[in-house]
């Protein structure tokens, strides 16, 4: 959604093929806005085809893709009402200049967007300090991992991000390997891996935890920051 929207305020796709790249094989995507800050029927769910107009109204510059996990709000600023159903999804797409955000709720094979009124975000890390950290944070947990030998695990298929029109090569190299990055450390977060006692399991979980940090981090860097 982020990296759609921001190609719809760069003229790089128009507002309908932007709602059907974020759709995909989905069933259906919709938008709730209870308290009608788009100025939608807040009694209805309004196809995202029909509500995609308004939302990219609504932010002409930038938007802003969040992350978030406990102790981690990322760009986050508020209010309460918003953190904690964004990280009850682990996500939020934010108007740049504040005022909105969207938050995801999967419902069987479809999607709503649930509009939030929004403190205006922090401003991400650019991509060049985000992939340097990124890297960074794979050679520390590359060599604390093969010195403990507990990285285990297996590496999950399809994981992968791919952005929308307009973005740079860069771009696209860096929000693929931070996706893939994100989703390893999840599946791996997932068990012990090799690890025989409670310490190297602790240890494992740390390194894993700060590298999944750093790959949110970068993805989001990658879809915020339109460079051309």
């Amino acid at each position: 959604m982020t990296a759609n929207l921001n190609a719809v305020a760069r003229f790089q796709v128009s507002v309908p093929e932007a709602a059907a790249a974020v759709a995909g094989r989905d069933t259906a995507h919709h938008v709730v806005d209870p308290d009608g800050l788009l100025g939608l029927d807040p009694l209805a769910a309004t196809p995202l085809a029909t509500a995609l107009g308004a939302i990219a109204a609504s932010e002409p510059e930038m938007w802003v893709l969040a992350l978030p996990v406990p102790g981690a709000l990322g760009p986050l600023r508020g209010p309460a009402e918003l953190n904690g159903a964004a990280l009850a999804v682990g996500e939020a797409v934010l108007a740049g200049s504040g005022g909105l955000a969207l938050v995801p709720h999967v419902v069987g094979r479809g999607v709503q967007w649930r509009v939030h009124r929004a403190a205006r975000p922090s401003a991400p890390l650019s991509s060049y300090e985000a992939e340097r950290a990124l890297s960074e944070a794979v050679l520390s947990a590359a060599e604390t991992l093969a010195r403990l030998d507990v990285a285990g695990g297996t590496w999950p298929a399809d994981a992968g991000a791919e952005l929308a029109p307009g973005y740079s090569p860069r771009q696209r190299l860096a929000a693929d390997r931070a996706a893939r990055l994100l989703a390893a450390c999840d599946h791996a977060l997932g068990n012990d891996g090799s690890a025989v006692s409670s310490f190297e399991a602790e240890v494992r979980a740390r390194e894993l935890r700060r590298l999944r940090t750093a790959a949110g981090d970068a993805l989001c860097a990658a879809a915020s920051w339109m460079v051309r």
